[in-house]
């Protein structure tokens, strides 16, 4: 059947508007970076997890590469303080005067809590350390919706208080102690230490420029915090807070060498206070909040 020019011209108008609004096609590594940073913004962890591994296994564009590796490492270092913070909370919880009966089931959920921990500790001090081999003077860049967070865990303190918690709360504490801790890793690693609202602050401009020394410097500070697990009073795993130690004095020997290329008085004086923690001293210093 022949078409009427009239026709013919609408198809091929159709054909090239089509062509145009589909855009360039989006790299595969791109894409999962991109759903992988709304997966952030929606605190959905999961899902960003998932796509930032997509991403370092399949991108081909370097910065793309550096910044996923940075935002993963600083994912699973926060998701490791959070669960070490839920099963503190059951272990707490379980001695008190209302977890009578109960107790069981406190146990089990501390169990599991520090087990995810202990597994997500490993994974991201493992990941440090391949790091140092590609680490060097010049600054990251990252760039990510800094995650809610709030000065009070409602749910936790029940479980603290002893209250067996129903799944829908238990949910919304742990949602809410992973976006806290996630927040606390970030604000560190962008020289904000502990004080979230400055860290809210300094990724609230956009692209921040991350310090390797100041990355080190901070995830050994996730690192020995959520190491605290393995102590005594918690699960006495002494091999294990030793390794947690090995890792973080590796880390602090890269940045003592950055250190001597580019001094800094405040980031040598953190590096003195990691190693007194490290031989039990006390920290005599005060930090804002």
């Amino acid at each position: 059947m022949r078409l009427r020019p009239l026709t013919v011209i609408a198809v091929v108008v159709c054909v090239f508007l089509a062509s145009c609004s589909s855009g360039p096609a989006v790299p595969e590594g791109d894409q999962h970076f991109l759903d992988a940073k709304n997966n952030l913004k929606s605190s959905d962890f999961k899902a960003a997890l998932t796509n930032l591994q997509a991403t370092l296994k399949s991108t081909t564009n370097p910065a793309v590469r550096q910044e996923a590796g940075l935002l993963r490492v600083v994912l699973v270092a926060g998701l490791a303080s959070a669960n070490k913070e839920m099963g503190e909370a059951y272990q707490f919880g379980a001695k008190q005067p209302a977890a009578a009966g109960h107790t069981g089931a406190f146990y089990k959920n501390r169990s599991d809590y520090y087990n995810t921990a202990h597994a997500q500790l490993m994974d991201a001090m493992q990941t440090v350390m391949d790091q140092r081999q590609i680490l060097s003077d010049k600054s990251m860049v990252i760039e990510v919706v800094f995650p809610g967070f709030t000065g009070t865990n409602p749910g936790l303190n029940n479980v603290k208080s002893g209250q067996l918690i129903g799944d829908s709360e238990r949910v919304q504490a742990e949602l809410q102690a992973d976006r806290d801790a996630l927040a606390l890793v970030l604000a560190g690693i962008a020289g904000a230490q502990d004080n979230l609202n400055k860290g809210k602050e300094i990724y609230a401009a956009g692209k921040v420029e991350i310090d390797p020394r100041v990355y080190l410097l901070a995830l050994n500070e996730n690192f020995l915090k959520t190491g605290q697990m393995f102590g005594f009073r918690a699960l006495n795993e002494p091999d294990h807070l030793t390794t947690v130690n090995q890792v973080v004095m590796g880390n602090l020997e890269v940045v003592k060498k950055m250190l001597a290329a580019k001094p800094d008085k405040d980031l040598d004086a953190m590096v003195k206070l990691q190693m007194d923690e490290m031989a039990g001293k006390p920290d005599k210093t005060k930090r804002g909040k």
